[in-house]
């Protein structure tokens, strides 16, 4: 059965590391291209301050977050507000799994950084396709 409901992907600020930015970049991809109408985004600065709105938004809708470090602020962030993400990534696994697609940088994260950010949207778009499907996921 397909519902109404959409997927939000929330991604780590990681401002000024490479990471941060495949976060972002995987979590644009995915919203503006591979699962266009399916998946959105919020604001983690919103989620952190606690906006109604945004909240509200997280609370009514499958979330998947993308977290650059070992703070997990995406997941931490969406947890706070009385949401468990249905699934939790930390993007460091990617870039150790695949040691040749490294981001070259912050701003532009070059033609590896890009490789890496293709991998990872590879298993997310499968997961927003499980979600919305209601399928049970193997492993949370």
């Amino acid at each position: 059965m397909i519902n109404d409901k959409k997927v939000l992907i929330i991604p780590c600020s990681g401002i000024g590391k490479p990471i941060g930015t495949v976060s972002r970049e995987t979590t644009y991809e995915i919203i503006e291209n591979l699962s266009k109408g399916k998946a959105e985004t919020v604001c983690l600065a919103l989620l952190t301050s606690q906006d109604k709105e945004t909240m509200d938004k997280v609370k009514d809708n499958y979330v998947i977050t993308l977290d650059g470090c070992a703070k997990h602020c995406a997941k931490k962030n969406t947890e706070q507000c009385g949401k468990i993400p249905d699934k939790n990534y930390m993007i460091l696994k990617f870039a150790a799994a695949n040691p040749d697609k490294k981001p070259l940088g912050i701003i532009e994260i070059g033609k590896s950084g890009n490789a890496l950010v293709k991998t990872i949207t590879d298993t997310i778009v499968k997961d927003v396709n499980s979600l919305l499907e209601n399928k049970q996921y193997a492993e949370k």
